[in-house]
């Protein structure tokens, strides 16, 4: 079994201690963590085949992005300056529709490759309604860790008396996709149930995913809830309730739940999430640009409720930078209490790590460097003028650092990014594909 030793100027470990140790290494053999410590006790106590350098670089856990399409990544720069449901209805939904299934591939793949690139190595990922199997497969051959899954949708959400497809072919559908790949690829791919919103999902087919979950183990629903005031007041002339209710009625909240953004609650509704321990997706860069508003994270967290971050997707943010998120989040949440104590370095670093694996139920695998875990680790280039000085390696990473400073991006014990290479595909030909769907577009 291959045997790894990587060095660290710095090692973040996000364990429960939140330790951080100077001259560090970690022992990793074959996809497990196997020890970490000083340099000079690991070189002592073990050897390896392979030795990553250490130098000018941080070691932390690799991010995980709990609220993302890939799928709509081909999209990007072509929704801008829009509100949630015209952004929706004149951009997003019609090139989804529209995608081929060589489209879906090439899209989710650039998607999976920006996170790769720029640390993540987890994301909860919603792809599109048809030929989602391609973009499973883009998850596949990047080497990314996910929960993914066919985005699921049967009536118009325009008008949702108006049905799309037939929902007992969907749930049929969902069901062949979770057989032929939940807990696949070492258990690196987990399926997952991906409600779009309550205004594209009818209560039969809400009913059906329901019933579904409960018939598998570890099979999550992913849905956004919540997002804008115009929607929330679309979905309660539909449902005749609030979004957090209409959810609850249904039987679709829970720790096998999480829901994207969760802005628009009253205190009810706040109640009804941490009595039944749903999960929170928060997405700063979305949310601003798309103008629905600054989440109340400080509220979820002082209710015990968990809270993981997010970039959503390219036309709403527009890249998948997770460091981007961590400074935006701890910033906005500062304004919005008009207090500088909140949501500090090291509070939004768990967010984007241990915490967002706990998010998704994957927190005894991931989110922290720690003996026995899964060997998803990122090195972070320190030798450039922005990180000079460094005093404290955490707010280094939070307020100063970026995604393209990752070198290093190693997931399930594999390096699948390292020094601007990637290792499980052809760059160029991804631009190359990139490049042909542009053009088409274009005409």
């Amino acid at each position: 079994m291959k045997e790894t030793i990587i060095e660290a100027d710095y090692l973040i470990t996000c364990n429960p201690k939140n330790s951080v140790i100077k001259n560090a290494a970690i022992l990793i053999i074959g996809d497990e963590i196997k020890a970490l410590g000083s340099k000079k006790e690991i070189h002592k106590d073990y050897s390896a085949s392979t030795v990553i350098s250490g130098e000018n670089k941080i070691l932390m856990p690799g991010l995980v992005n709990t609220h993302s399409h890939s799928v709509q990544t081909l999209l990007r720069g072509k929704a801008d300056d829009l509100a949630l449901l015209d952004w929706l209805k004149e951009v997003v939904i019609p090139g989804e529709s529209n995608f081929t299934a060589d489209d879906v591939h090439t899209s989710s793949l650039l998607g999976f490759a920006e996170m790769i690139r720029t640390g993540t190595t987890t994301a909860n990922d919603m792809l599109s309604t048809n030929n989602a199997e391609s973009g499973i497969q883009s998850a596949i051959e990047s080497g990314i860790r996910t929960r993914i899954g066919k985005m699921l949708m049967d009536v118009n959400p325009n008008s949702p008396t108006e049905r799309l497809d037939d929902t007992d072919e969907i749930i049929k559908t969902i069901n062949h996709q979770i057989k032929k790949y939940h807990y696949t690829q070492n258990q690196r791919i987990k399926y997952t149930l991906n409600a779009r919103f309550l205004l594209s999902c009818s209560p039969e087919l809400m009913k059906g995913i329901v019933e579904t979950q409960e018939q598998y183990d570890d099979l999550m629903i992913h849905t956004h809830a919540s997002e804008s005031q115009a929607e929330c007041k679309a979905v309660e002339n539909y449902y005749k309730t609030s979004y957090i209710r209409a959810l609850r009625d249904i039987g679709a909240l829970g720790s096998e739940t999480i829901i994207a953004h969760g802005i628009w609650l009253d205190e009810e509704e706040y109640n009804i999430l941490k009595k039944t321990d749903t999960r929170l997706t928060h997405n700063p860069s979305s949310n601003s640009k798309l103008a629905s508003g600054i989440c109340d994270v400080k509220k979820y967290l002082e209710l015990g409720i968990i809270v993981g971050l997010a970039t959503d997707g390219a036309p709403c943010n527009n890249n998948l930078d997770m460091f981007r998120e961590m400074r935006l989040a701890t910033f906005l949440q500062k304004v919005k209490h008009l207090n500088e104590k909140i949501l500090p370095a090291q509070q939004v670093l768990r967010m984007a790590t241990i915490e967002g694996a706990r998010a998704i139920n994957w927190d005894k695998e991931i989110g922290s460097i720690e003996e026995g875990k899964k060997a998803d680790v990122i090195q972070i280039d320190i030798s450039d003028i922005d990180a000079l000085p460094i005093y404290d390696p955490v707010s280094h990473v939070v307020y100063s650092a970026s995604g393209k400073d990752v070198s290093m991006t190693m997931i399930d014990g594999s390096i699948v990014y390292q020094d601007k290479e990637f290792k499980n595909f052809n760059l160029n030909d991804l631009r190359n594909k990139v490049s042909q769907y542009k053009e088409k577009w274009s005409h």
